[in-house]
């Protein structure tokens, strides 16, 4: 719904009229709006399913497809063990920004995130989950729609900041957090349908869980073949090693670049070799004023 003023006259005052634009959603892709507390996925969809512009704004997010699983109405989960599902209490948009503090640059800010918030229900949960019936978040990535459908759907005004510089003792983690309640109609559905159609459309999303399933399947009973992440970085890690340090002390090039990720970014970053060490790994003379930042920032120009 919409609103504008009305006034009819000069005596009687202006009010608000709400109006029904659901045939033309797609002239208020840019128009800010409030949630209603009452709004469901299905809501979301229904509009989509009402214009057909909209569906075609929203045509690479895969909107025909998803529109098309949710004309067939809620399902039960699929999952032979569906409590993740009954946890799920609503679906939430939410904004996550990257803050490269070393350019001061913000990226991206206009895509909303989207996942599941609700209880942990399993008493055998992973270590990483939190106890059982404590809130949690969710991924909704490989759930097929029409098991989200009935759950409310809401905004979260909060913004959570992440350190997106590289080369930042900081990076991926929180640096700050914000407030940004405004968002726009077109930024609900294409985070909304970002996340759905992330792996495809709903056949793709299919095939995409099956061969999950398969590949772990593989780790459970031993049959995968397992790589080690030094083998997997080793090659890219040398060149930095080759160009910065003089001797590592019998440490193999993955291990430097581990350890790099600890020195603070305004640290000196050969004290901090020599002191962790005991002297065994040099730094070239060249690059032993540099703090950590500025380190790793010459460690990963060499692999270029």
């Amino acid at each position: 719904m919409a609103q504008r003023w009305v006034r009819d006259d000069d005596v009687n005052p202006a009010e608000h009229v709400e109006y029904d634009v659901a045939d033309r959603a797609h002239e208020y892709l840019f128009e800010t709006i409030e949630m209603d507390s009452r709004v469901t996925l299905a809501d979301v969809f229904r509009l989509l399913d009402r214009d057909p512009i909209l569906r075609q704004v929203f045509r690479r997010d895969w909107a025909e497809e998803l529109c098309a699983e949710a004309r067939k109405g809620p399902t039960e989960p699929s999952s032979p063990d569906p409590a993740w599902h009954e946890g799920i209490e609503w679906l939430e948009l939410y904004q996550e920004w990257s803050l490269d503090t070393g350019s001061n640059t913000y990226l991206p800010t206009q895509r909303l995130q989207f996942h599941g918030i609700g209880v942990e229900l399993q008493e055998d949960a992973p270590e990483h989950h939190r106890r059982k019936g404590e809130r949690i978040t969710w991924a909704v990535s490989l759930t097929p729609v029409r098991e989200l459908l009935a759950l409310p759907l809401r905004i979260n005004p909060d913004v959570l900041v992440i350190e997106d510089d590289l080369d930042s003792e900081s990076y991926g983690r929180e640096v700050s957090r914000a407030r940004h309640p405004d968002v726009t109609l077109g930024q609900i559905i294409g985070g909304m349908l970002y996340e759905l159609g992330f792996h495809g459309g709903p056949g793709e999303q299919a095939e995409f869980a099956v061969e999950i399933k398969r590949r772990k399947d593989e780790v459970d009973n031993g049959t995968a073949k397992l790589i080690t992440a030094e083998e997997v970085f080793g090659e890219f890690d040398q060149p930095g090693c080759d160009a910065l340090f003089d001797d590592l002390g019998g440490r193999s090039a993955h291990q430097i670049r581990t350890a790099l990720h600890r020195i603070g970014d305004d640290e000196n970053a050969a004290s901090w070799f020599e002191k962790e060490f005991n002297g065994e790994v040099v730094v070239k003379a060249q690059f032993r004023d540099r703090g950590g930042r500025q380190f790793r920032k010459a460690f990963r120009a060499a692999g270029r």
